[in-house]
């Protein structure tokens, strides 16, 4: 438009009109057609395209003479900035054909064959220009990932959700990658993914870690593992290829203090004969961050675990019973469905400890949890409620079943000892405090009737009664 305000001196009014309606239709191609949703290479016309207008303008104001010749360079620079390699050649030879075209075509005199020597400059120029610029945005783009790639690193490191994710992203922002996947071992060795980038089904990997695959040799070895094309490698594994369209795929082991914890899995749906040189450290430095993330989320789950759990036998603790209580008496009274406790008590337990020990009482404390749990629902609730008291949430279990229940746990209590257990039914006005007081009259009901058996508090139907009805020992 800047060329078109300034007019040929001696303009042809035909060729100058042609330029200016070119240009009227390109402008109003970059203002309404959705480039977004076009290839990249429709988004080159418009730069290409201005070739032609310079042509145009070139010849309107008297051919290889025009000071107009400088406008290539304009859709040269364009594309380098923001067009690929390729692109950019075409805009190499968009630069020759705007100079030697006319001169093979036309001719003299417009175009004289000294303008050989003049668009020959041309080419040089643009070529030099066009490819280090274009080299110099690229490192600068490769710097500006690595940065976000790194920030996205320290966010996920820092952050209280599970980071692996978030280090998957960072790898894929880095690398300029289609996918990236993150392989750990299960308790039986096998590799599965815990995470990926965004349309990857986590479910479809499954690898033996003995197995003939990239990954599997990444995980055994160690060593870092470049795959320039899955379709044609021994090494690789088709799963890759077959559901995700990996065709280049780069192999990064993530370990932490020599312990190999994970592989980083990086795919690109092309081949390449090498690696993304430039931003391998940068995977390395992000590898070394995941296993930081690994080791912190692991230490973070087993802290977690720790404050919820009784150390001693592995039952819930006090704080994580109170809030699951809560929690399902709650749910409970929204939902209507019934919700039993029990309160367990190992009967003579200082008896045991005086005779077999302190360490003995110890094991039966454990032992009676590991024979309970095998006899619960998966969301039944087990905590250790003090010394050798446990209290149970029995979930949508109503009272009677609720004594079924605990009439089984009578006859698996360990080393030959006994238990009296106290039960009793959440009502739509009971708080946590309400309810185990009713369980622990029960208890104490059933320890005054001879111990070794159960008892349970029938909820009453007005908050003066305190009735104990006895249960049924089956």
């Amino acid at each position: 438009m800047l060329a078109l305000l300034v007019p040929p001196s001696s303009p042809d009014p035909g060729v100058f009109a042609a330029a200016v309606v070119l240009t009227v239709v390109v402008i109003a191609a970059v203002l309404c057609v959705p480039w977004v949703r076009l290839p990249a290479w429709w988004q080159a016309t418009v730069p290409l395209t201005f070739f032609v207008v310079v042509a145009l303008l070139r010849h309107a104001e008297g051919g290889a003479t025009s000071g107009y010749a400088p406008f290539v360079i304009l859709p040269v620079l364009w594309i380098a900035i923001y067009g690929s390699r390729a692109q950019l050649q075409l805009a190499i030879a968009g630069t020759a054909a705007t100079f030697f075209a006319p001169l093979i075509i036309l001719g003299s005199p417009l175009y004289p064959r000294d303008g050989w020597r003049e668009g020959g400059l041309w080419v040089a120029i643009a070529l030099l220009t066009g490819f280090a610029i274009q080299t110099l945005v690229g490192q600068f783009r490769q710097r500006m990932a690595d940065v976000a790639a790194l920030g996205v690193a320290t966010r996920a490191l820092t952050a209280d959700s599970d980071p692996r994710t978030a280090l998957c992203a960072a790898a894929q922002l880095v690398t300029g990658a289609a996918f990236a996947i993150l392989f750990e071992p299960k308790a039986d060795g096998a590799l599965v993914a815990t995470a990926a980038t965004a349309g990857v089904d986590l479910s479809a990997f499954h690898i033996d870690p003995v197995e003939v695959s990239a990954t599997a040799e990444a995980w055994r070895t160690g060593e870092r593992v470049y795959i320039a094309d899955t379709r044609t490698s021994p090494r690789a594994s088709t799963r890759l290829s077959a559901q995700i369209g990996a065709v280049g795929v780069l192999f990064q082991p993530v370990t932490r203090d020599g312990r190999r914890m994970a592989v980083l899995v990086v795919g690109f749906p092309d081949a390449r004969r090498r690696g993304p040189v430039a931003a391998l450290h940068v995977v390395e430095l992000l590898a070394a961050e995941i296993g930081a993330a690994l080791d912190r989320a692991d230490l973070v789950a087993r802290l977690d675990v720790q404050a919820r759990t009784d150390a001693l036998t592995g039952a819930a603790n006090r704080r994580s019973w109170d809030e699951e209580l809560d929690r399902e008496l709650a749910r409970a009274q929204r939902t209507l469905d019934p919700l039993s406790i029990a309160m367990i008590d190992l009967d003579h337990f200082k008896a045991f400890n005086d005779t077999h020990g302190h360490s003995s009482g110890d094991a039966l404390l454990r032992d009676l949890v590991v024979a309970i749990r095998a006899e619960l629902r998966t969301g039944d609730i087990i905590a250790r409620w003090g010394g050798e008291e446990f209290v149970l949430a029995l979930p949508n279990c109503d009272l009677t079943h609720a004594q079924i229940v605990a009439s089984r746990l009578l006859r698996i209590v360990p080393s030959g000892q006994t238990a009296s257990i106290g039960l009793t039914q959440a009502g739509g006005q009971d708080t946590s405090r309400t309810l185990l007081a009713r369980a622990d009259l029960a208890l104490y009901a059933a320890k005054d009737s001879g111990r070794n058996q159960v008892k349970s508090f029938e909820r009453p139907s007005t908050p003066t009664e305190t009735s104990v009805a006895a249960g049924t020992h089956r």
